[in-house]
């Protein structure tokens, strides 16, 4: 009963959970599809183990055969979550498919062993053992090659991903115990207990998910980091600043006319909200890569009236906004670039993508705050 308890709990903070991060989908890098399916299938997962031991159901065997058998396609979107995250892409795409191939075989395949070979029922236990191991090797190359140990050759981009790495380091964790778990459960069946199915200890699995969902919904720079929340988050610092050396944040020089005078106390009462929503909404969220993308197009995306945005770039930034955009268009330029853009796209693309005007611009701002172009910088990127 109290097992029972654990499990119909943990399903409902996984729903909260759920919830909670859907609202987040578009707003916050950490994000995408996959990570939606993640923990829709373990909240689902928890609430019927709870529900069906406080109150036995019985289930059509083919139904839960075919359940069994399809469930490892659990284990591809673990490797597709961390790898669309490291491209910072959000939504599911047709390409994604060619790594549920060998889900899906297995899945057909156990049905027709169950059906008409179950003799053979033994050696498929033993290969489906092998299936999460894969997709969890395949997520460590990726986040080991393009997030862990790959060193920045720009000081800014190496400083914005410390929130990143940390995250899938944590999340990796994660999801190596949660099969480290579901393995030792199938050993045991196999050698000691018989077919359980990965049932057996399924409360360690239960208090993972627990510390996952907790984690999520009480660390705020896992979800919550976005600029609609900053001023309740501005005393924790939680967003690390990439352009720190641009902002000036105390002004001693003389204003310019009475205009800035009067907006110097309005302005500068918020200031370290003002410089995080101008990073974020510029870096999390791209606007730049719009080219006709104005200084009052950038005032209404961060719902800040425009002349407070003039004075900021006046009197606490140390470049004008032009440059700053140009700055961030070479920086969006640098994660494309480290994340394999140019290996199925051209160099025109990648300036076309960034949001510079024109292609000359795009290499002439490159090498001017690189010193490299950026096809020097791709084969640097490709050596480390």
């Amino acid at each position: 009963m109290f097992l029972s308890l654990v499990f119909f709990v943990t399903g409902l903070l996984g729903v909260l959970t759920f919830t909670v991060i859907v609202t987040q989908y578009k707003l916050n890098r950490k994000v995408n599809f996959y990570l939606l399916v993640l923990f829709l299938f373990i909240s689902v997962r928890f609430l019927i183990s709870g529900i069906y031991n406080l109150m036995p159901f019985s289930f059509d065997d083919r139904i839960a055969c075919a359940v069994r058998s399809f469930g490892c396609i659990v284990f591809p979107c673990i490797y597709l979550y961390f790898k669309n995250l490291v491209v910072n892409k959000k939504n599911f795409s047709v390409e994604d498919l060619r790594y549920f191939i060998i889900p899906v075989l297995f899945g057909f395949s156990n049905i027709l062993i169950h059906l008409y070979a179950p003799f053979l029922k033994f050696y498929f236990y033993l290969l489906f053992l092998l299936i999460p191991f894969y997709y969890l090797l395949l997520s460590y190359i990726e986040l080991k090659n393009k997030v862990w140990f790959r060193k920045a050759k720009v000081l800014i981009v190496d400083r914005q991903k410390i929130l990143i790495r940390n995250w899938t380091f944590f999340f990796f964790t994660v999801s190596f115990l949660f099969i480290l778990r579901l393995e030792v459960s199938l050993l045991i069946d196999v050698f000691i207990s018989g077919f359980s199915h990965g049932t057996s200890y399924l409360w360690i699995s239960a208090v993972i998910s627990c510390v996952l969902f907790f984690k999520i919904l009480l660390t705020d720079e896992v979800l919550f980091i976005t600029y609609k929340h900053l001023d309740k988050e501005e005393a924790k610092d939680n967003f690390e600043l990439v352009f720190d050396d641009f902002w000036i944040i105390s002004h001693e020089g003389a204003m310019i006319n009475n205009e800035d005078w009067q907006l110097k106390e309005r302005v500068e009462n918020n200031l370290p909200a003002y410089i995080r929503k101008v990073e974020i909404m510029a870096l999390e969220h791209f606007c730049f890569r719009n080219p006709c993308v104005s200084m009052r197009d950038f005032a209404i995306r961060l719902e800040i009236p425009k002349s407070h945005l003039i004075y900021l770039f006046k009197y606490h930034c140390s470049i004008n906004f032009i440059e700053f955009k140009k700055t961030v268009r070479v920086y969006d330029t640098i994660s494309l670039i480290e994340s394999g853009y140019l290996n199925l796209n051209t160099i025109e693309s990648l300036s076309e993508k960034t949001g510079f005007p024109s292609y000359s611009a795009f290499l002439i701002s490159f090498k001017e705050i690189t010193d490299v172009s950026p096809q020097e910088y791709n084969t640097i990127v490709q050596k480390t």
